[in-house]
């Protein structure tokens, strides 16, 4: 538990740091060497591979919140040469409402240019337009719960991670649906 603990430690520091100048040095020490697998909690952020991760960390780190993990939430199983691991968190951060309406707006064009079933695409845009709205007018301050799990491997003597997935925890119906007729 040790091992994973310090890893989760580095990704924290790094998430701290935000030293785009290091993001790739950041990869290389956190992450497997092979197709290393991060999900998000956008729907939009499924990356697979050192690439597409690396662009993942560059958003986060220019425009995310600060994410603070809970490591005295940490529950972790070690086999062997590998682990489990999930812990919570939140992040927090401060967005004037202009900047915020103009990302959901950045979100619904990416909605739109989606495109799909007009009805559900509608459906989903006046869903997404009432939530940003209403998250708007409750202040500038943004703490949202988070949770982190994932699994790390020992990869040249280290315990590095090949899944990460983040997600909200969401007490209501989820945002995102599955219709039949698109599956």
């Amino acid at each position: 538990m040790n091992e994973v603990m310090e890893l989760l430690e580095k990704f924290q520091h790094g998430y701290s740091e935000r030293n785009l100048s290091k993001a790739e040095e950041f990869i290389q020490e956190v992450f497997v060497k092979d197709e290393p697998v991060y999900y998000g909690p956008s729907p939009a952020e499924q990356c697979v591979g050192a690439g597409r991760i690396m662009r993942l960390i560059g958003y986060d780190w220019t425009v995310w919140g600060d994410l603070k993990l809970d490591f005295d939430s940490l529950v972790c199983h070690e086999y062997g040469d590998a682990a489990d691991f999930v812990m919570t968190g939140c992040v927090d951060w401060v967005i004037d409402k202009d900047t915020f309406l103009n990302r959901a707006m950045m979100d619904v064009k990416d909605l739109v240019l989606r495109g799909g079933n007009p009805e559900q695409l509608l459906n989903t845009l006046s869903d997404l337009s009432s939530k940003m709205l209403m998250e708007a007018g409750r202040g500038e301050e943004h703490i949202l719960p988070i949770r982190l799990s994932g699994m790390a491997v020992r990869e040249d003597g280290k315990m590095r991670i090949s899944h990460l997935h983040l997600s909200y925890p969401t007490q209501n119906y989820p945002d995102c649906r599955i219709y039949r007729d698109s599956v």
